[in-house]
């Protein structure tokens, strides 16, 4: 059981980061592109560990940054911060998608909040608010929804397992 665990897990950080730098920014509808890997550390997050999340917000925060970004670093960072904040937030086995899926999706708005804070404080300018607006709450929506998809497809993976005491 944890080799289809951690195939699962491999697979979708990988499909994440394919989709993350390649596809999603290429082909996308309206311009409205979810951060997966944020998605995917957050299902994995809800379905097993802290951990399983950190090993997969640092890596791939860290990957998409070597590839895609100029600032190196933070990504991971701000993925190991949702990690802890999420670990913080009231939530057991029985929690309702709906507010799971709001959580996520207050959190990825929260990614996207601070991205444009450090962009700012480095010299950028910009509409702040039309970019929450127009670019950070669709961008928390659909990345909420690929997050609740993820933990629909890891949930079959805990099945027929017994923890030890």
């Amino acid at each position: 059981m944890a080799l289809k665990k951690h195939a699962a897990l491999i697979l979708s950080f990988i499909a994440a980061l394919f989709l993350d730098t390649a596809v999603l920014p290429k082909w996308n509808l309206f311009s409205m592109v979810p951060f997966v890997m944020l998605a995917c550390m957050l299902a994995a997050e809800q379905v097993f560990s802290i951990q399983t999340a950190i090993l997969i917000g640092a890596l791939g925060g860290l990957m998409e940054d070597l590839l895609c970004e100029n600032m190196i670093g933070l990504t991971s960072a701000l993925c190991l911060l949702v990690a802890v904040a999420y670990e913080k937030l009231p939530k057991d086995s029985d929690t309702k998608p709906i507010i799971l899926g709001i959580y996520c999706g207050v959190l990825a708005i929260a990614v996207e909040f601070l991205r444009a804070l450090v962009a700012w404080v480095i010299g950028m300018r910009f509409a702040f608010w039309t970019a929450m607006l127009y670019g950070a709450l669709p961008r928390g929506v659909l990345t909420a929804l690929w997050a609740l998809a993820g933990m629909a497809f890891f949930k079959p993976l805990l099945k027929r397992q017994v923890d030890n005491p």
